[in-house]
């Protein structure tokens, strides 16, 4: 179960993000239209920081509660995350919306906040569950948790997450491959070297043979 200390950094995160999120797309708009980008920026950042903050406050006192049931039903929240992280998300999406809306629109803006934010939250939340998931199973079945604790786990490149149709002229080198093609590339230079060298060599007895 997370601290006071833990809900205080994932809510002062989640503000921040917010609040970049916000800014960065007042900025844009701003742009397109043709305004104060400074005004723009500020007001959406301010506006997303306020939403923001309310969300991850409501949400983190959700997951909390949610968590600490978990003992008296013989549970691990790893076991409940996903549910957990669900409820609590379309929970705060839904209260944040209707109290917001109620702020500067009045009673009847609860009802759509409600059901606008709730939806978003909860389409937000089930996205980021779904991502984490696939990460957590690319790295089962990529082996890695097999492996010896001292032994490195190699590193992958973007290129190597790029799957390239077999009619493309285009195609990866194994590393056997691109090192067979760099000492081929080093024998031609060596080799060119090494003519040049002669042909200097030539040039100079040339002008030896001429001076006699």
């Amino acid at each position: 179960m997370a601290n006071n200390k833990e809900i205080a950094q994932h809510v002062f995160l989640g503000t921040g993000v917010s609040v970049l999120a916000g800014a960065t797309t007042g900025a844009t708009l701003a742009v397109l239209k043709n305004k104060s980008v400074k005004a723009y920026a500020a007001s959406t950042g301010i506006n997303c920081g306020v939403f923001g903050a309310t969300f991850f406050i409501i949400r983190e006192s959700f997951l909390s509660y949610q968590r600490k049931q978990n003992p008296s039903y013989g549970l691990k929240d790893s076991e409940t995350r996903d549910i957990d992280d669900l409820v609590s998300s379309a929970m705060a999406g839904v209260t944040t919306g209707g109290l917001l809306s109620a702020t500067f629109r009045g009673s009847r803006g609860v009802l759509p906040g409600c059901l606008l934010f709730g939806t978003i939250c909860t389409g937000g939340q089930l996205l980021y569950s779904a991502a984490n998931r696939w990460r957590q199973d690319t790295i089962i079945n990529s082996g890695y948790m097999n492996l010896p604790a001292d032994k490195d786990i190699p590193t992958k490149k973007l290129w190597d997450y790029i799957e390239i149709p077999s009619w493309s002229p285009v195609r990866k080198l194994s590393n056997d491959e691109y090192n067979a093609l760099l000492d081929s590339k080093l024998k031609t230079l060596e080799e060119e070297v090494k003519q040049i060298e002669r042909e200097m060599q030539r040039q100079q007895q040339d002008k030896k043979d001429d001076g006699n």
